[in-house]
């Protein structure tokens, strides 16, 4: 990866880690897919929210981990794609990232209780703050220099 590609990949994901809100779509067990507004935080190389574990996304991932998580941006979008795991033992590396984005502590909200990490797999993006395509390695290592 240049040097350009590596400043845009990074520019990217601070634009992703900083947005308020993201777009988590994940595909039910029959097939059909589900998507839902959600926060998110960016911790080491992974992606996180927390939901309740009786969710329809919890659910799904169960059966179908592949996922998508999106800026909300439909004009200069950041796509990016993952597999998805519950993952308890990073609740508490994943807390203090919630509340200092959102003011928000998912142990004091009641049914809150399951942590969704998402490894990504693919970035896509294209627009004013820049185009490409990345993946794996390139791509997490990316993240973990922009990871709360």
């Amino acid at each position: 990866m240049t040097t350009s590609d590596k400043a845009t990949l990074i520019a990217l994901l601070r634009r992703f880690r900083e947005s308020e809100c993201s777009w988590f779509s994940t595909v039910r067990a029959e097939g059909r897919a589900h998507s839902v507004p959600i926060w998110h935080v960016v911790h080491a190389d992974s992606i996180y929210l927390a939901t309740p574990g009786d969710s329809v996304k919890v659910d799904n991932i169960r059966s179908h981990p592949g996922v998508v998580i999106s800026h909300p941006d439909p004009v200069d979008p950041v796509i990016i794609e993952g597999e998805a795991e519950p993952a308890p033992e990073d609740r508490d590396a994943v807390r203090p990232g919630f509340e200092k984005k959102y003011g928000w502590d998912p142990d004091e909200s009641p049914g809150y209780d399951t942590i969704i990490r998402i490894r990504p797999t693919k970035l896509m993006a294209w627009g004013k703050h820049g185009a490409g395509r990345w993946r794996g390695a390139e791509l997490r290592e990316a993240l973990r220099e922009v990871g709360e």
